[in-house]
């Protein structure tokens, strides 16, 4: 699924007219008809249509004229200066003429019309303002969407809820409150904001008919995953497959105390399909986390050559989880980027250790994922964590550009990003939100590199299933734990494969 932006759609309407010669009044047709599929006219009879004078209120009048052509109830109103209506709304509204289907022009002497129709409806339908809006709500404007709010029983907003700003998802002064929003094209990047997720309610992206080579023209590479993506890039395993197909890993993980974080990593990645697995940690470690792993093969770290023989051989390398923040765990990030060329995963106290030190970062190009969460990036680029949760899309492709890396940054819709191409995963729910989640995730990734993924796509692949595998789980656990994750991994795994 696509993100875009007001600019975005502009820019596919120019080129639909300009260039391609699809009438405008087509597409809004098509959006119409599109619109009208998620009214739930089956559960519903009385309808208020609350339509602005651009285009976005054009949907509107369409939408009315579908309504009442199934029978239903329908109210039309029209907020703002009817005789500055764009084109295509004009069309629809003097269809709605010629169909005898009256039409209430809002001002203030009967708003409180507006108010008893809308308490006696079902759904109402918001098309007041649609993707180009960027300035403040006043006046009139105002109070029409707070006579909505206060007075509905359900909101359907047509593309985007009306006083959102569908790039920055910045509230302008006051928003409907929708319960559904019909967005077309794009899922609108103003809609990962954490302040519009109270306002956007369900959220449907439906095509209205721009051409595909059109689409992609006017890309701008922002993606929702989704579940065919992760099954055109899950390797399959058939009856010639060997166990070095599948790569050879090794996990850097634990530290005394921490000794669980060492085992997960390690039993994602064996869980996740690698052909060979070996946890490096210190011998306290080695000697608890050798018991526990059977598939696993266990090294001491301390143990230089017969390390470095491993890692030169490996295909890549998670690094990280609860080895401490401190400079021995510099000193080893530092001797496996020195002593590797293959990809390198870091996480935890990987990442706290370069807050000071960013230079391994600089000198080790195309070759690195990182997997902060929100403090953890915090530290890495010195903003506060409330800029990163508002600007989180922006805040990871800058710092994935500047360092020519994958950033995987954690959090509700995790951003994964190398800077140019960035997809926002959609699983994973608070059930999650627990200890071991994040070292379960290096693990999975890290397997998935070494299985010959790209960094990119084993980074989005590791974090849809990551989050997927909780969301199963969660509809009948009240906590989903790291370890019911690892051993759920293998038969979500083959339910992807192709």
């Amino acid at each position: 699924m696509r993100i875009g932006t007001s600019n975005s759609t502009k820019l596919l309407d120019n080129a639909c007219v300009n260039e391609y010669k699809i009438p405008l009044i087509v597409m809004m047709e098509n959006a119409v008809l599109a619109a009208f599929k998620h009214m739930d006219i089956a559960n519903n009879q009385k309808y208020v249509i609350v339509s602005g004078v651009g285009n976005n209120g054009g949907d509107g009048l369409g939408i009315a004229r579908q309504l009442k052509a199934h029978g239903k109830e329908v109210d039309v109103f029209i907020v703002g200066n009817i005789e500055k209506m764009s084109e295509c709304s004009k069309i629809n509204y003097n269809i709605l003429k010629a169909m005898d289907i009256s039409t209430n022009i809002i001002d203030k002497e009967n708003l409180d019309y507006l108010k008893s129709k809308i308490k006696n409806s079902d759904v109402v339908v918001d098309c007041i303002f649609g993707t180009g809006l960027e300035r403040d709500i006043k006046g009139i404007y105002y109070d029409v969407i707070d006579i909505i709010n206060q007075n509905k029983n359900k909101t359907y907003s047509i593309d985007v809820p009306s006083g959102i700003n569908a790039t920055t998802g910045d509230i302008l002064g006051i928003c409907i409150d929708a319960d559904k929003t019909i967005s077309f094209e794009f899922y609108k990047r103003g809609f990962l904001k954490y302040a519009t997720k109270e306002f956007i309610g369900e959220v449907i992206v439906e095509h209205i008919g721009i051409p595909k080579y059109i689409l992609d023209k006017y890309d701008d590479k922002e993606y929702i995953t989704d579940i065919e993506l992760i099954k055109e890039n899950i390797k399959i395993k058939n009856k010639f497959s060997f166990k070095s197909d599948f790569g050879k890993v090794a996990i850097f993980a634990g530290s005394r105390g921490f000794t669980g974080a060492a085992y997960i990593a390690t039993q994602a990645a064996v869980k996740s399909g690698s052909g060979l697995t070996t946890l490096i940690s210190d011998s306290y470690v080695q000697n608890i986390a050798s018991q526990k792993l059977c598939e696993a093969m266990t090294l001491d770290i301390d143990e230089d050559e017969k390390v470095k023989k491993l890692i030169k051989g490996c295909d890549a390398i998670g690094f990280g989880c609860g080895m401490g923040d401190n400079e021995v765990t510099y000193n080893k990030l530092e001797y496996v980027l020195k002593n590797t060329t293959c990809t390198i995963i870091i996480d935890a106290d990987g990442l706290n250790i370069l807050k000071q030190k960013k230079e391994l970062l600089e000198n080790n190009p195309d070759r690195i994922i990182i997997t902060p969460h929100l403090g953890e990036m915090a530290r890495l680029t010195g903003y506060p964590i409330d800029y990163i949760r508002d600007n989180k899309v922006d805040v990871a492709k800058e710092f994935a550009k500047k360092y020519k890396l994958i950033v995987l940054l954690k959090g509700y819709e995790t951003v994964i990003t190398d800077g140019e191409y960035t997809y926002i995963n959609p699983t994973g729910n608070a059930a999650m939100a627990n200890g071991g989640m994040g070292d379960t995730l290096l693990g999975i990734i890290t397997s998935f590199v070494g299985q010959g993924m790209t960094n990119l796509m084993a980074t989005v692949c590791g974090a849809y299933i990551h989050g997927y595998i909780g969301d199963t789980l969660s509809k009948k656990l009240y906590t989903v734990n790291a370890t019911d994750i690892i051993s759920s991994i293998p038969k979500i795994i083959k339910f992807f494969q192709k």
